[in-house]
């Protein structure tokens, strides 16, 4: 009796559930994001500064794949766009005038995945692992949104980590949170250097190789492991040469600074001017 009660109760939370169940990425979905990760780092040739040649590049990768693109899932597209507009975030927001209207592009997109959430069961890596990026960037602009999100961002690379423990992007990913953290939250430059190494373990493509290798060659930058550090630059330099971003990289290096150093301290400064102006 107590077997055909718990089968009668399995079948009602299914039948009254809201929930939809996410399928798996499909092979087209995934050769999408590993063609898009290698046009991030493909963008790494172009000037920092020719915002507008960027801009075009990734407008033109929607364009080209318009077919490919229009076969995906309702969550296949929502993870693609979250990579679209953070790439785009990337190299627009200290652009003048750029602040408010990258705000409103990753509020609109927050709102389109907390939907999609509230109404479907996700068990995907990629889709965890961007919805932690758009909500970390979102959160940054008001200390409102800090209170709001800041304990939601870890556990969404967690949940990524738990769907795919060796997918690199979000690996490296989780360790910068550890990295930026302060220690009373749960900050841990130990923890980053091990989510760093396996993310170089765990990469396949050539550009998920290229990220890896410069993630953790910064911070074994400020370890003073400089014979490895340049090591892995020069690996990510044989699969992208002339890379603008490494050739920054390197001058930050010889400035005494890491990566994270120099864009914390840019920060800092691009803030300062903010308030003279």
């Amino acid at each position: 009796m107590k077997i055909f009660k718990t089968i009668f109760l399995s079948i009602f939370f299914l039948l009254n559930t809201t929930f939809s169940f996410s399928q798996d990425m499909t092979k087209n979905a995934l050769a999408l994001i590993d063609s898009f990760f290698d046009l991030r780092m493909n963008l790494s040739l172009i000037e920092e500064s020719e915002t507008d040649k960027i801009n075009s590049e990734i407008d033109s990768f929607a364009v080209k794949n318009k077919d490919k693109i229009s076969d995906l899932s309702e969550m296949e597209t929502i993870v693609l766009e979250n990579f679209i507009i953070m790439e785009k975030y990337n190299y627009l927001y200290e652009k003048p005038g750029q602040a408010k209207v990258q705000h409103e592009i990753l509020g609109n997109q927050l709102k389109k995945i907390e939907s999609f959430v509230e109404n479907n069961q996700i068990n995907d890596a990629y889709f965890f692992c961007t919805q932690a990026d758009i909500t970390s960037c979102y959160m940054g602009y008001s200390v409102g949104d800090v209170l709001k999100y800041g304990t939601s961002v870890r556990p969404l690379y967690e949940k990524a980590l738990e769907c795919n423990p060796n997918l690199s992007y979000a690996l490296t990913n989780i360790g910068q949170w550890y990295y930026f953290a302060p220690g009373i939250v749960g900050g841990s430059k130990k923890k980053t250097l091990s989510y760093f190494e396996k993310a170089r373990e765990c990469a396949v493509t050539d550009s998920q190789k290229y990220f890896a290798d410069i993630f953790l060659s910064q911070l074994l930058f400020e370890k003073k492991e400089f014979e490895r550090c340049n090591s892995l630059l020069s690996e990510a330099e044989s699969i992208c040469p002339n890379s603008n971003y490494l050739k920054k990289i390197r001058s930050a290096n010889q400035q005494g600074l890491s990566l994270f150093e120099y864009n914390r301290k840019k920060s800092s400064l691009d803030k300062e001017s903010k308030k003279i102006e």
